[in-house]
């Protein structure tokens, strides 16, 4: 697979990016081992986890980590598995109470580890935003943890471009790392913005992909397939639009050219966007998982790019 490096992480990280978020809850244990192994095989070497993942169901807090630490223990992959997981989510029960005081962090950090069975996770990332926070501050703890070695970099999830652009700031004068990536929503196919549900989700939109051309932060970019809607019949309504139809319809042209599948085509676009540090996927099946993985294999030209955009 392409990879990428991000600085402070030895591994490098593979551009396909593995989400694990129904990992032991949604999906079974077993059918999760599997999938890792999978992606592991295909060469794949970085996977997406969060510490609220799965609290949402019956005995879900925890699976996704607890999964994947059973598994890169049972094989051995901690040196060649790189693992980013995201903390300072709100609690469910008070989602516009923002966690992300040094205390809060610390805590969903060190439950993390706990449930990854690792000394430290290679890419931490804030999982919201907190604007009553000042950044310093949560910058100096992040800080902290990459010198006490529990870290080893760290993004912002949904955060806006501009408290982007004032940690920017605020890291280059105090002289400390400051984050490495943004990880937003984004695909080929745009949400409509009056259906984007309520809980801190930001996307890309033409002003943040401007933002970040200019100053060259990666986006690690979650929903990366757009709920499946270049997979399905019955498109799902975040993105039932007219712009995204015809987008669709464009890359099932693609894809018979390319001898591949529509949703393999988007993907293909999207890692091949200028912003684009990865792709996280988050297959159910062996089969998705594999469609996923073709889109590694596709080089779109720049007349083929350009009429998907």
């Amino acid at each position: 697979m392409r990879t990428i490096s991000i600085a402070g992480i030895s591994t490098p990280l593979s551009r396909l990016c593995l989400g694990t978020g129904s990992f032991g809850s949604a999906i079974p244990a077993a059918q999760s081992m599997a999938l890792l192994d999978a992606y592991a095989g295909a060469g794949g070497t970085f996977l997406d986890t969060a510490h609220v993942y799965a609290a949402w169901l019956p005995n879900g807090t925890g699976a996704s980590e607890r999964t994947i630490g059973a598994w890169i223990k049972d094989r051995g992959m901690e040196r060649s598995m790189a693992v980013a997981t995201k903390g300072g989510h709100p609690q469910l029960s008070t989602p516009d109470i923002g966690r992300l005081r040094p205390e809060d962090l610390l805590h969903d950090l060190g439950e993390s580890l706990e449930r990854l069975q690792l000394p430290r996770v290679d890419l931490y990332w804030l999982h919201r935003d907190d604007p009553s926070v000042p950044v310093a501050e949560i910058l100096a703890v992040l800080a902290d943890l990459q010198r006490a070695g529990r870290i080893r970099a760290a993004g912002a999830s949904n955060w806006s471009t501009a408290r982007l652009a004032e940690a920017a700031a605020v890291a280059a004068q105090r002289q400390w790392p400051g984050f490495v990536a943004s990880q937003i929503g984004w695909s080929l196919a745009a949400p409509v913005v009056a259906r984007i549900p309520p809980g801190g989700m930001l996307f890309m939109d033409a002003a943040t992909e401007r933002w970040h051309r200019a100053c060259g932060m990666p986006v690690h970019a979650y929903s990366s397939q757009a709920n499946g809607y270049f997979t399905k019949d019955v498109p799902p309504a975040l993105y039932d639009a007219p712009a995204n139809r015809d987008r669709k319809r464009q890359a099932e042209h693609l894809a018979q050219r390319h001898g591949t599948t529509a949703n393999a085509i988007a993907l293909s676009w999207l890692l091949d966007h200028p912003c684009a540090g990865a792709a996280i996927v988050g297959p159910r099946t062996r089969a998705q998982l594999l469609d996923s993985i073709a889109a590694e294999r596709i080089r779109l030209v720049a007349a083929e790019w350009s009429s998907l955009s």
